[in-house]
């Protein structure tokens, strides 16, 4: 295979699915285009401050796209008063998220 490869996913928790994408991708012979997920759950990653996102595309050097991100899914939610749902994303980002 040669090329350049898009890599295309629902959600990144860590980022190891991506990374492990772009080791298969390279040893096929191919480039790493960027990456175009559904959702950025805006996680921390390992240790260095940024989310895996960030650090997926600091450590690669190619684009990380998202549909939409954590922060615009609860203004959302919080626009159609789903108060209930935005409550547990909040506990989810307070307990994994990073402020993007």
């Amino acid at each position: 295979m040669t090329g350049r490869v898009l890599i295309v996913d629902d959600v990144v928790t860590a980022g190891t699915a991506i990374r492990e994408s772009i080791d298969i991708i390279k040893s096929a012979g191919a480039r790493p285009a960027g990456v175009l997920l559904a959702l950025d759950r805006q996680e921390r990653g390992s240790e260095t401050g940024l989310s895996a996102v960030q650090e997926v595309r600091e450590q690669f050097g190619i684009p990380v796209i998202a549909v939409i991100g954590l922060q615009e899914l609860m203004q959302y939610m919080q626009g159609l008063g789903r108060s209930v749902e935005l409550a547990g994303m909040q506990a989810y980002r307070e307990r994994y998220g990073v402020e993007n």
